[in-house]
């Protein structure tokens, strides 16, 4: 079984190939809270801070047996004929998810990661695609749902992991000369995450459309910048009108940004504003 956390959580059959999801906004806290620590006792009072913040119910251990009874049950029911009831043991005023590397989306996905980047030097190219197919594994926002202070800290560090991946496909794609493929994801990047600035500066290169030769055949690691053809407008050097149609794109670029970010805060202040005329 899959325990899937780049996205909505789920537990995945492989043999069934079918997905379960918790119901159970209480019982997504728990599964969550353990994820964030595998193969980890993580005590009974932490786990009660997880449920139900600083207002825990009367008698809030015997109210955590209860949902941690009903979580083990949902395991068993996502994968019939598996080690549903071992997973979750209760243990040491405590409980404790058993669970294998293999058995984690965000580990198969960092490993692929750690794959590309080995690669990145030699074969760029591939390391792309190492880095895409890592990156299909996202469903959504990680561990996307109701989660306590261990789920937040996880899916905060996941995204950032994401986020960082993503970054590097572009980059090899800049190197290996894909700028017109990806743009359109680097727009959507850039408007997705206005306060993230490298998705900018990576819009504005592909826009101006540098090219590169490829790598050597004998696996060298540098790739250098193809002189431009004489006229060519895309260069950038010497201060003329290539290097003018890049200054006009990066500022696009940034008003781009800019403007998404007043968007939003005209949002916000319209919906406060809404709110206290309804109140």
């Amino acid at each position: 079984m899959q325990f899937r956390m780049l996205g909505p959580l789920q537990m995945y059959d492989d043999r069934r190939r079918a997905a379960t999801e918790l119901t159970s906004p209480l019982q997504q806290r728990l599964l969550k809270a353990l994820l964030a620590h595998p193969n980890t006792l993580v005590p009974a009072s932490v786990l009660v801070r997880e449920l139900w913040g600083g207002r825990p119910p009367q008698k809030a251990g015997n109210a955590l047996q209860a949902h941690a009874s009903r979580l083990r049950r949902a395991m068993e029911r996502a994968e019939p004929g598996g080690p549903g009831a071992a997973r979750l043991v209760a243990r040491d005023a405590g409980y404790l998810l058993r669970v294998g590397p293999e058995e984690l989306d965000s580990a198969r996905f960092r490993l692929g990661v750690r794959r590309a980047r080995a690669l990145a030097g030699s074969d760029p190219e591939e390391a792309g695609l190492l880095l895409r197919q890592a990156l299909s594994r996202w469903r959504g926002d990680a561990l996307a749902g109701p989660r306590g202070p261990a789920g937040d800290a996880l899916a905060v560090v996941l995204e950032q992991e994401r986020l960082g991946a993503l970054e590097a496909v572009f980059d090899l794609s800049l190197l290996t000369g894909q700028h017109r493929r990806i743009v359109p994801e680097l727009r959507e990047a850039v408007l997705a995450h206005p306060a993230r600035p490298r998705f900018r500066e990576q819009l504005g290169r592909a826009l101006a459309g540098p090219r590169v030769t490829p790598p050597p055949a004998g696996g060298g690691r540098a790739l250098r910048p193809v002189p431009p053809a004489p006229g060519d407008a895309r260069s950038g050097g010497g201060g003329g009108a290539g290097s003018g149609e890049l200054d006009r794109l990066r500022a696009l670029v940034e008003r781009i940004a800019s403007d998404q970010h007043a968007l939003r805060s005209a949002i916000a202040q319209l919906s406060e504003l809404v709110g206290r005329t309804a109140a």
